[in-house]
């Protein structure tokens, strides 16, 4: 038996599947937003103090209800003055994996409907556990 994948977990649940039995695509996003959101709130950005500026996602498997639960993963790749970039996987529980997406980041401040710079202790943080989690 394999030992546990680590990142964040999430349940496949029926709704989230298609006439093909298997995730939809559109949900695959969700999956990965919820990753990159705990991932990023471990680092002290909440989920309203970014937007997505780009993604690519790569499909090499589907997600199927024999999955049950999938992990996701988030490293951070690079870190700019107000943008990152992360690169995150769907893993099927035994590590195998499902997904490869990297997304664009920006942070955001909602009051200027702008970015805005990631500070010192936020970029300490994203490089801290991306090492973490590559380790």
């Amino acid at each position: 038996m394999s030992a546990p994948v680590a990142g964040h977990r999430v349940q496949v649940r029926w709704k989230d599947l298609d006439g093909l039995g298997h995730v939809n695509n559109a949900v695959v996003l969700t999956y990965l937003e919820e990753g990159r959101d705990a991932f990023l709130e471990a680092c002290g950005i909440n989920r309203d103090q970014y937007v997505v500026g780009r993604c690519s996602i790569t499909f090499l498997a589907e997600i199927d209800p024999s999955h049950g639960d999938v992990v996701v993963t988030c490293v951070v790749e690079e870190v700019g003055r107000s943008s990152l970039r992360t690169r995150e996987s769907i893993l099927a529980t035994d590590g195998g994996v499902i997904v490869e997406a990297e997304f664009g980041l920006v942070l955001w401040d909602s009051e200027t409907r702008g970015s805005r710079p990631i500070t010192d202790r936020e970029r300490a943080e994203l490089t801290r556990r991306s090492e973490e989690v590559l380790a």
